[in-house]
């Protein structure tokens, strides 16, 4: 497999991941990470696939979420690989009759290892470079 090739099946795999939690897909978020992955971001830390989904499970109390994937800048090495990917997610929640939109500016630091012919995550760490909270517009949903 080339290098082209190996960050294109990176790409994919964290494009995976936006897509199984938008999904609340518990069963595909365990299949991209290794056994002792970890997540982290503000606020949180999960270590293992099972704490990873469980922790997913926060995601409930929001109607709607939609992870957009941007910028993927990748390094492969191997069986080893590292990126930053840019993400904004929204959020869509109901709170006292209004729809609300947050927004997060994410950035993924991620390491990766491929085995068994895959790529899944080993670590992945959110920073949150920035949020919004709003109203939505009627008609908007």
């Amino acid at each position: 497999m080339s290098k082209a090739s190996h960050k294109q099946a990176l790409y994919e795999l964290v494009c995976r991941y936006a897509q199984a939690v938008d999904q609340r897909d518990w069963t595909a978020l365990s299949r991209l990470f290794t056994p002792d992955a970890v997540l982290e971001g503000p606020g949180f830390s999960f270590a293992g696939i099972a704490a990873i989904v469980e922790g997913m499970h926060g995601l409930g109390h929001y109607s709607r979420t939609q992870h957009h994937v941007h910028n993927h800048l990748a390094e492969v090495d191997e069986q080893q690989a590292s990126a930053e990917t840019y993400c904004v997610a929204n959020h869509l929640s109901d709170a006292e009759g209004v729809t609300r939109k947050l927004d997060w500016g994410i950035r993924y630091r991620d390491r990766f290892v491929y085995e068994d012919g895959l790529w899944r995550i080993s670590s992945r760490e959110l920073l949150l470079d920035w949020s919004q909270d709003l109203p939505l517009q009627a008609g908007a949903q």
